[in-house]
Formats: structure tokens, sequence, C-alpha cells
């Protein structure tokens, strides 16, 4: 790997490193239920949007539109996603869900997907721009 690909995963580790961090902090207590949209929890939509930019900054550092190189981000972002959970389990106001770790492989799914769309996107422009 040059130089240059290396410099373009660096906002995908600094994201997952700010994932890291803010998932492993303590919990704030929260009185009452949390906060839903179309009847999913806040938090679920923020697990989901959080691994689907996760995704697309490590697909746009693999310079990638193969959809099995996609696919291969979007797994190592599952991963990621399920060891946080894992290490949330040693965390006294935090707990391993499973909720969680789907929502963050939805999201890291969605992203993949999103990323594969709108790259094909501008595929089909430049080829009509070359047209």
């Amino acid at each position: 790997m040059d130089r240059s690909t290396r410099r373009r995963y660096r906002p995908a580790i600094a994201f997952a490193a700010l994932v890291l961090v803010v998932s492993l902090l303590p919990a704030p207590e929260t009185g009452g239920p949390a906060p839903e949209l179309l009847g999913i929890a806040l938090d679920k939509w923020v697990h989901a949007g959080s691994y689907a930019a996760l995704t697309g900054l490590l697909a746009w550092g693999h310079g990638s539109r193969a959809m099995a190189a996609v696919a291969l981000v979007a797994a190592l972002a599952v991963g990621y996603g399920v060891g946080i959970e894992f290490l949330q389990g040693f965390v006294p106001s935090r707990t391993l869900s499973g909720a969680d770790a789907l929502a963050n492989t939805v999201g890291a799914v969605g992203g993949g997907a999103l990323w594969l769309t709108l790259t094909a996107r501008v595929g089909a422009l430049d080829a009509d721009d070359r047209a």
C-alpha cells in the first residue's frame, strides 16, 4: 500500500477511534424511555448512521467500486462494532447489546450499499463525460 492510499484511511481511523471512545464512556443516567423516530429508539439510528459513515469512509479509503471490496469493508465495520459491544460488557454503566450490534450491522450494510450506488452514478457520469 502506497503512502497516498494510507493517507486516505486516516478519516476512517479517526472516526473509528471516536466511535470507540464515545462507546466506552460511562453511559449517562436517563430518566424515562428513550426517544423514538419512526418507532425505533433514537440510539439505534445513531448506531446505524455511525456504522454507515464508518463503512463509507473505509470504502473511500480503499478507493474501490467493486462489490466484493465494499462487502469486505462493511464486514470489517460490523466486526469492529461487535468488538466494541463486547468491550462495553466491561464498562459498569454499559451492556453488551444484540440490538445495538444489529443496528451497527444494518448501518454498515446500508452504508456499503449507498457507497456502491453513489459511486456507480459517478462512474456513469464519468462515462457520459468521455462519450
